[in-house]
């Protein structure tokens, strides 16, 4: 039987590429509908796209999550793509237009079909950031150790199968980022359950800063990763493709690449001029 394949591009700004076969959708439709020109994350069935300042793409998440059927749900950014290449070390590549020479590491239509035969998820690959990721949030712009904890805290209360997940993605060094997954039905359901259910509890706790959320849901997306891993879930990491990187971002890249000896030693300066 033919699966039911749905991508979306998280959008909040215009862009100039939509991969195959993913279809954009404007984050915080709500909050800016004279840019709404493609689809709203405002759904019948449900929607928070008013909270789109702390949730960002999330809401196309719980939106797809509460009005999408579908086999397997996958998100990508409007600049940031799925790729492939197996034999490239780095766990993401960056640029700045979209060329044919990066155009040919995209994930197409052939690579995805043939990956939701095999694999129940297929994620971006996790990067070693020479921090634990505990120490990695608390030093991070506009993260708050406060917050993880609070979240953590409430996560174990409410999912305590979680708990020994969490502690152990907390502990190492290597991490999920930008909220980019392809997920089937199944693990879809149950990301989001208990996500929203935990994000709902938190914002209960008092205000927060814009985009706390969406933080938040990178954490819980590397914990719902290891825990599906040591559930025995097929995997498959892939390499991202970022665009429409400017040039400090670039520079950054070659100077410090990810997952080397200089990269680790200016996070480690960071934190320690943090503490």
């Amino acid at each position: 039987m033919k699966k039911i394949i749905k991508i979306y591009m998280c959008c909040h700004k215009g862009y100039d590429y939509v991969p195959r076969p993913a279809v954009p959708i404007q984050c915080g439709s709500a909050l800016r509908p004279e840019s709404s020109k493609v689809l709203s994350d405002i759904g019948e069935r449900g929607d928070i796209s008013a909270k789109n300042l702390w949730y960002c793409e999330l809401t196309a998440h719980y939106y797809a999550w509460k009005n999408v059927a579908a086999d397997y749900y996958g998100f990508c950014h409007y600049r940031r793509f799925f790729a492939y290449a197996d034999n490239f070390k780095k766990p993401y590549i960056v640029c700045g237009k979209l060329t044919a020479a990066y155009e040919r590491f995209l994930f197409g239509e052939n690579e995805l079909k043939k990956a939701v035969e095999e694999y129940d998820v297929i994620i971006p690959r996790c990067e070693n950031m020479g921090l634990t990721t505990a120490e990695h949030y608390s030093v991070s712009s506009g993260h708050s150790e406060k917050d993880l904890k609070s979240f953590i805290d409430i996560l174990s209360d409410i999912s305590p199968r979680f708990s020994e997940s969490a502690h152990e993605y907390l502990h190492q060094n290597s991490q999920y980022f930008c909220n980019m997954f392809i997920m089937e039905k199944k693990c879809f359901d149950e990301y989001c359950g208990v996500l929203f259910s935990a994000l709902e509890e938190f914002d209960r706790k008092g205000t927060h800063a814009y985009r706390t959320n969406g933080y938040l849901g990178e954490i819980f997306t590397g914990i719902y990763i290891t825990y599906l891993k040591k559930s025995g879930f097929r995997i498959k990491e892939i390499l991202r493709l970022d665009t429409e990187c400017g040039f400090k971002k670039r520079l950054l890249y070659k100077l410090f690449p990810p997952e080397s000896r200089r990269r680790f030693a200016l996070k480690k300066l960071i934190r320690r001029l943090g503490q």
